[in-house]
């Protein structure tokens, strides 16, 4: 049987971010800062959607179901070639790759805030730190957006060799139904309501508000 794992919010975050990001990267490399910024405003609402929808969301979507102990992960890593049915939500690895791909993109927003192209554009938070550590936090941010991309070809690459194993990670995220055995326990259902609410403040504080800081 099919049941719905991803809820709509999960999904919409997640296709944005992974729009949004190239978006990011080529308008910083065309020197179209307006556009990189406009657009890393709107990949950083929806990154805190996200996070907050990982405390009071839909299960699968919760830290406490899918952010494992490191012994879990290693076990997990050690039977990789054991025959694998699909997970109600990120499996133990996939839980840590995803940890990670937020941090590195709350890190590549945080620095974005604090730096200048010394021309036209400049961070909201520039004028409020050293030039020393303006300097480091631009160091840095030309620097991570090299870890995040890394991060991302891991992901993929992740995503490949299961595809290969047949199992597909990238249609449940479409459509959000994932095929399992009958006999593995149904998730309840998440607060929808709550999450278009959490979604729309911070789209809005964010997208809007922050620019014009």
């Amino acid at each position: 049987m099919s049941i719905r794992v991803w809820d709509p919010l999960v999904r919409i975050c997640h296709w944005g971010i992974a729009l949004l990001l190239p978006l990011c990267w080529y308008s910083a490399d065309q020197g179209e800062m307006e556009l990189h910024q406009s657009a890393a405003y709107l990949l950083a609402a929806l990154l805190f959607a996200r996070l907050s929808w990982g405390l009071f969301g839909s299960v699968p979507a919760r830290f406490s179901h899918f952010v494992r102990s490191p012994q879990v992960v290693l076990d997990y890593l050690r039977q990789w070639r054991a025959p694998r049915s699909p997970h109600l939500g990120h499996n133990p690895a996939g839980g840590y790759m995803v940890l990670l791909l937020w941090m590195l993109l709350l890190c590549q927003f945080a620095t974005g805030l604090f730096i200048t192209d010394d021309i036209l554009t400049e961070g909201p938070l520039y004028g409020s730190v050293s030039a020393s550590l303006a300097s480091w936090f631009s160091q840095y941010h030309g620097f991570g957006i090299n870890l995040l991309l890394g991060a991302v070809a891991l992901h993929l690459t992740a995503i490949a060799v299961y595809r290969l194993r047949g199992i597909s990670l990238v249609t449940p995220m479409l459509h959000g139904k994932v095929v399992i055995n009958t006999a593995q326990p149904l998730l309840r259902p998440w607060p929808v309501a709550l999450g278009w609410l959490i979604a729309w403040v911070i789209v809005v504080a964010l997208w809007l508000i922050a620019p014009l800081w």
